[in-house]
C-alpha cells in the first residue's frame, strides 16, 4: 500500500514514517513526504499514492484544500487532527478516516488496516466525494479562513493566485472560473464555497457571478430597481433587483 505523508512539521512527518515502518515494513511503502499543501498536490499527482496521511492545520493550503483538489481517482485519506476523539464519534466514512495528534501507533495501525481492506474492495465502492468531505469538515469543526491566495487549475496541476488580483468569479457549464490579470482560470470550488471562503472582499451579484468589491469602478441604476456595474478591465454586469440592495450596502461599507 503506497502512502504519502503530509504535515508541515518535520518532526511529525518523521514520527509517522517511523511508526509506519514499525507497523508493517513489508506491506506499506512511503512514496513521499510533503511539508505543505502545494507540495502534497504535486506529489499526489506524480506518485499516485493509495492513501494520504493528511494534516488538516497547514498554512495557506490546508488539508481540506488538498483533499478537494486531488485528481481522480482520489486516494483514501486519513486526516490528522488535534480535535479530541470524543468530538468525532459522529464521523464515520469508509474512505475518509482520522487519527488524533499526537498520533498513537495502535490507532494509526487500525486506520491503515481499514484503508487496506477498503482498497481490496471493488473500485466503485472505494471513493469519496465533496459531500463526504463536507461531512468530515463539520465533524472536525473545520472553518476555512479567508486566504491571501487561492488555488486555481493550471495545466495538469494547480497554482496559487493572489485573491486581490481576482476581479470576479463566474459560473458556467465548464465550472467556476476566476477572472484575473492573466485571463480566466477554472477552480475546484462552487460559488457558494467561494462566497463563504472569501468573505467581505467579494459580493454576489447574480447566480453566476461573485465580484471583487474593490474592482467595481462604476454603478448605474437601470430604472427598474436593478443595477449595472462596471468591473475594472472587464465586462459590465447586471445586478438583479433582489441583489441590488446588498451590492449597494457592500460598496458603501468601509474596506
Amino acid at each position: 500500500m503506497r502512502i504519502l505523508i503530509v504535515d508541515d512539521e518535520p518532526a511529525a512527518r518523521h514520527r509517522l514514517a517511523a511508526l509506519i515502518e514499525e507497523i508493517d515494513p513489508a506491506g506499506f511503502e512511503i512514496v513521499g513526504e510533503a511539508g505543505d499543501g502545494m507540495a502534497a498536490l504535486e506529489l499526489a499527482r506524480e506518485r499516485r499514492p493509495d492513501v494520504i496521511l493528511l494534516d488538516i492545520a497547514m498554512r495557506e493550503v490546508d488539508g481540506f484544500d488538498v483533499a478537494r483538489h486531488l485528481i481522480e481517482p482520489r486516494p483514501l485519506i486519513i486526516f490528522q487532527t488535534a480535535h479530541h476523539q470524543f468530538a468525532l464519534k459522529a464521523f464515520d466514512h469508509d474512505a475518509l478516516d482520522y487519527v488524533v495528534k499526537p498520533v498513537r501507533k495502535a490507532r494509526l495501525a487500525s486506520a491503515l488496516e481499514r484503508a487496506r481492506i477498503r482498497l481490496a474492495a471493488p473500485v466503485r465502492g472505494r471513493g469519496w466525494d465533496v459531500s463526504a468531505l463536507a461531512g468530515a469538515g463539520q465533524a472536525f469543526g473545520y472553518t476555512p479562513t479567508a486566504p491571501a491566495r487561492l488555488l486555481v487549475r493550471h495545466g495538469a496541476g494547480h497554482r496559487l493566485i493572489a485573491l486581490r488580483t481576482i476581479r470576479r468569479f463566474s459560473a458556467d457549464d465548464a465550472g467556476v472560473g476566476a477572472h484575473h490579470l492573466e485571463g480566466r482560470s477554472l477552480t475546484d470550488y462552487t460559488l457558494a464555497d467561494l462566497e463563504t471562503r472569501v468573505g467581505a472582499q467579494f459580493v454576489r451579484t447574480s447566480r453566476a457571478d461573485l465580484v471583487n468589491v474593490a474592482c467595481i469602478d462604476h454603478v448605474a441604476s437601470n430604472g427598474d430597481g436593478s443595477l449595472t456595474i462596471t468591473i475594472r478591465d472587464d465586462d459590465a454586469l447586471r445586478v438583479s433587483r433582489r441583489r441590488a440592495a446588498d451590492v449597494k450596502r457592500r460598496l458603501q461599507a468601509p474596506h
